[in-house]
């Protein structure tokens, strides 16, 4: 049996919690081991929301994917495989023609067909509904019911992404959505997916148990739950003493500490997520160019990789991940280490001791918080007078939505795309969702890449990117590793989308 009250609602020192572990981990690991039916996957942050149309983040979609299924699927290897769809044929430019699979109902028995799919897209592209995902659909200009299986859906343009986009858009019910309204259906949803919502308890826990009748083939565990631990310390706590499988945001200090421990292992893989420093544009100091560079040449990325974060990054030489296909190879964009150059462009700049926020979030990422102090310090090196705000995510991201950030500000930009458009679009264009930055230059090469396909679209990114780098719309740092501690009951394997799905593991016998 699992110990009453999970880890982390104990509220003790971490020697502690240690001294805990190993007084449990030997009762724990071993007893959950013999056939418990139930996965606990820890994560930093809660759902933002169970409605799909307002998935924006790699949490959310985790526990998305359990309830709802896509149109397509990505594997574990990226590659673009069949999902809701069985087929997706380009019959031009412009028009594309699905064919879905038969007998998928949702879990309240309303059949997936293509009326479905076809007010699943609608929903999404309302603008009543205020769907954050709503830019990802725009170029579908109709969508046809050929029959009851077939779906032909037209674009305004050519689409190089139209075949990643399905590998995101999910199908909803159309009679419960309308009956129960888009509110309570973000809080109750119901999918064609491998598991149902059991409960939602806000930033604490989702709980799901697994759909029998799965099209799919049955999930191997009965019930899956994904808990919200902000702490890592309480994350690593809980895959010491067994109350949890899988836990996420581990740092190197504890990946290497948690290496020799018995019961457990840690698995890494590369990660299409990088961490760079962003400027607003809308607010003074941040629209300055002087500024903008002189943070750019102050920032010592190999003292914060090698010694912070002890190598448990990648160096990039853009905002995009190596991972990232689609771009031109080779090209460096990034910034060198330059103090004194950086030192001099903030003398000019006549700031005095004019205090400079440069916000955070705290626990999003593994060192989020560290690696904003780090790079605090190394701006008041060069004369800046800084003051880090490390936040809870939450306050963050609404701000960030809102575009009410500080001048200069530390976040991470992730890719489910595999592509580098989204990422682009959501992160610099104008109208991005996650943008503080406003350029027209750069948006019409972002819009221009929809135009062209092959090496005339990698070229236009090289465009891009080369003008990113010449305006500093912001500074890129690393690509994060995933770092996940598993416990050696669980058979599983990190991605490097980072998506984590029960219907991927498998329980040791």
């Amino acid at each position: 049996m699992r110990t009453k009250g999970f880890i982390t609602k104990i509220g003790l020192a971490f020697p502690v919690l240690s001294l805990i572990a190993l007084m449990i981990v030997g009762l724990s690991s071993d007893g959950f081991a013999a056939g418990r039916p139930e996965i606990v996957i820890a994560q930093s942050t809660d759902a933002t929301s169970l409605d799909p149309a307002f998935r924006v983040d790699t949490a959310t979609g985790n526990i998305q994917k359990h309830i709802f299924d896509s149109i397509l699927t990505r594997k574990a290897d990226m590659s673009i495989g069949p999902g809701l769809a069985e087929s997706v044929q380009k019959v031009s430019d412009t028009r594309w023609l699905l064919k879905l699979r038969k007998g998928v109902s949702f879990t309240n028995g309303e059949p997936m067909n293509a009326a479905a799919l076809k007010f699943s897209i609608e929903r999404i592209l309302d603008p009543k509904l205020k769907a954050p995902s709503k830019s990802w659909w725009e170029n579908f200009t109709e969508v046809k019911i050929i029959d009851d299986t077939t779906v032909e859906i037209t674009t305004k343009t050519r689409d190089p992404l139209f075949q990643p986009r399905l590998t995101l858009l999910v199908a909803v019910p159309p009679k419960y959505v309308r009956d129960v309204g888009d509110s309570k259906f973000s809080l109750q949803p119901i999918g064609t997916g491998p598991y149902e919502l059991v409960e939602w308890k806000k930033d604490d826990h989702v709980t799901l148990k697994a759909n029998k009748n799965y099209w799919g083939g049955a999930p191997p565990v009965e019930r899956v739950t994904f808990r919200v631990v902000p702490e890592e310390l309480s994350r690593v706590a809980a895959l010491q003493t067994g109350e949890a499988d899988l836990i996420v945001g581990i740092s190197p200090a504890q990946a290497e500490r948690l290496r020799g421990e018995k019961g457990h292992r840690i698995e890494i893989t590369p990660t299409t997520r990088i961490i760079a420093l962003h400027f607003n544009s809308d607010v003074a100091l941040g629209n300055q160019l002087k500024f903008r560079q002189a943070v750019a040449y102050a920032v010592n990325r190999d003292e914060i990789i090698k010694g912070l974060l002890k190598g448990f990054v990648q160096p990039v030489t853009s905002v995009f991940s190596p991972g990232i296909p689609g771009w031109p190879k080779g090209m460096d964009v990034s910034f060198p280490y330059d103090l004194e150059r950086a030192k001099k462009l903030v003398s000019e700049l006549n700031l005095g001791d004019t205090e400079l926020v440069m916000r955070s979030s705290s626990g999003r990422y593994p060192y989020d918080r560290d690696t904003a102090l780090a790079i605090g310090g190394q701006l008041k090196k060069a004369g800046l007078n800084v003051k880090v705000r490390p936040e809870e995510w939450g306050t963050f991201f609404a701000d960030l939505k809102s575009r009410k950030m500080s001048p200069v500000y530390l976040m991470g930009q992730g890719n489910v795309w595999i592509d580098p458009y989204p990422q682009l679009e959501a992160f610099f264009y104008s109208k991005g969702f996650l943008s503080t930055w406003s350029d027209p230059t750069f948006d019409g090469l972002l819009e221009s890449s929809n135009l062209v396909e092959g090496e005339a679209r990698v070229k236009v990114f090289g465009q891009a990117l080369q003008h990113l780098h010449d305006t500093v719309a912001g500074v890129p740092l690393f690509a994060q590793v995933f770092i996940c501690g598993v416990n050696d009951r669980l058979k599983w394997k990190p991605r490097i989308d980072e998506v984590i799905w029960a219907m991927d593991m498998a329980l040791a016998q």
